[in-house]
């Protein structure tokens, strides 16, 4: 009976070695990947971009933090990080040039992370204004893949001199609606695999990836149900066959430039004025009193933040608003010092969005060329709008 039970037991092991395999059998394992470590003992990284910070608060005590908090992302590491990267290049059809890198982990940092070099916050997200809790359990290994997946496609850019076909491909610019939904692509396509599809999907529809990836409704619209990744069809597959001109590199351009605006108080409202430029979305009052957007520019920072036409709007920064000037005055009143957090009713559901500006690479002066001249820029195609004619 002993005998029989041991053999059983060698049979499932087996088995599920063999499901494991059979899991990942599409995927070949071929490739050069780069030698990645985690670093815990980032002094000099955390000092540095966060200078301020430290000036009251102990930074040996923040790093000897990370060294005892970091166990699940290095065990995760371990386990399926050269999984990831022969993943990462199999899906995207670019090879690894770099043969090294560091993932650097920090106890708090401005955003979700950095690419170049790779950074990832584990305590926090530390905005100037406040400390907001930082990815953990699954959307902190989603957030590890994107950079990585952000890293890959980097990879392109270097080897452009060697005539890459896609690094110059205007899908390939950065920016929120362009680099980062391709980094999407290959982030959930690479999860998929090594972390199953329900936990990936639970992690991508938490409030902390729907507030952190502003480009969501476009990548929902264009690319992930349109653009499937194989290592048959790979992502360089799909950009050399995406013609320059098409619908989806119009659709997917930057939001408008603004010119910016000096002032030293708050900016005051004008009454009758529409609210628009760089916020990008009106207002009006519904049947209920409440006040509404009826209408908004998904190029501008509104939708960025991840405000939606029909969303409810009940407080700025826990005030409660009753009027078009109390709204514009407290979203003005914190836009360049962190952003202001507005409660709205989306759907039924209550949640808060940060209004921030864009802050992104390809608003500098020199990303606009060839494919942003004044007529295609200024152009909005009718259908990428339900109220084309409303003039923003």
């Amino acid at each position: 009976m002993k005998k029989q039970c041991f053999i059983l037991l060698l049979f499932v092991l087996v088995t599920s070695s063999w499901s494991q395999d059979a899991f990942y059998s599409i995927y070949s394992y071929e490739f050069f990947i780069p030698k990645v470590r985690i670093n815990d003992q980032t002094y000099n990284l955390q000092q540095s971009v966060l200078p301020k910070l430290y000036k009251n608060q102990s930074l040996r005590g923040d790093i000897r933090w990370l060294s005892e908090n970091d166990s699940v992302l290095v065990t995760f590491w371990n386990e399926k990080g050269d999984t990831a990267l022969h993943i990462l290049t199999e899906i995207s059809g670019i090879e690894w040039v770099e043969t090294d890198f560091n993932i650097n982990l920090l106890r708090y940092y401005p955003s979700i992370g950095s690419s170049n070099p790779i950074i990832l916050p584990l305590g926090g997200i530390d905005n100037g204004k406040f400390i907001e809790a930082a990815a953990e359990g699954n959307r902190l290994k989603m957030n590890l893949i994107y950079f990585l997946a952000r890293r890959m496609l980097d990879q392109a850019d270097i080897i452009d001199a060697a005539g890459s076909p896609i690094a110059s491909h205007p899908l390939m610019r950065t920016g929120i609606y362009r680099r980062d939904n391709l980094a999407m692509l290959l982030t959930l396509t690479t999860c998929y695999s090594i972390m199953g599809i329900d936990s990936t999907e639970s992690a991508f529809s938490s409030s902390f990836w729907r507030n952190k990836f502003p480009g969501r409704e476009i990548f929902k619209n264009y690319f992930r149900d349109s653009w499937i990744l194989t290592p048959d069809h790979t992502l360089s597959d799909w950009l050399i066959s995406e013609p320059y001109n098409s619908r989806l590199v119009s659709v997917t351009r930057p939001p408008r430039k603004q010119k910016p605006q000096a002032y030293t108080r708050p900016a005051k409202y004008i009454e009758y004025l529409p609210l628009k430029g760089q916020l990008g979305f009106s207002v009006k009052k519904n049947e209920s009193s409440q006040l509404m957007v009826y209408k908004i520019d998904m190029f501008r920072m509104g939708y960025a933040s991840g405000l939606r036409e029909g969303d409810i709007i009940r407080r700025v920064d826990g005030r409660l608003v009753r009027n078009h000037k109390q709204l514009v005055e407290y979203i003005l009143e914190n836009l360049e010092q962190g952003g202001a957090v507005v409660e709205i009713s989306q759907d039924g559901i209550t949640k808060e969005i940060i209004i921030q500006p864009i802050d992104t690479p390809f608003m500098d002066d020199e990303y606009y060329d060839y494919d942003y001249d004044s007529l295609y820029y200024d152009s909005i195609p009718d259908d990428s709008l339900e109220n084309p004619e409303y003039d923003y």
